[in-house]
């Protein structure tokens, strides 16, 4: 029977450092964290409302067919 669960010395957290952030992502990007560990800091988030999108539904207009031809 195979192992289950994460394999001796996994980890599923890493550190990197607030420099390393601010370049990949920028300051207004959200990045998930742990609620326990914001708890654990004495720290509350208030939810924020999602944000709900539309899909278009503009046709496209029927004109030049593409032909695709797959060989094998």
């Amino acid at each position: 029977m195979a192992k289950r669960g994460r394999p001796k010395g996994g980890t599923s957290f890493v550190n990197i450092d607030l420099e390393q952030l601010n370049d990949l992502f920028g300051r207004k990007q959200s990045i998930p964290v742990s609620r326990v560990w914001l708890e654990k800091l004495n720290i509350t988030v208030d939810s924020a409302p999602s944000t709900i999108i539309t899909s278009s539904e503009v046709l496209t207009e029927e004109g030049t067919k593409i032909d695709i031809r797959l060989e094998a």
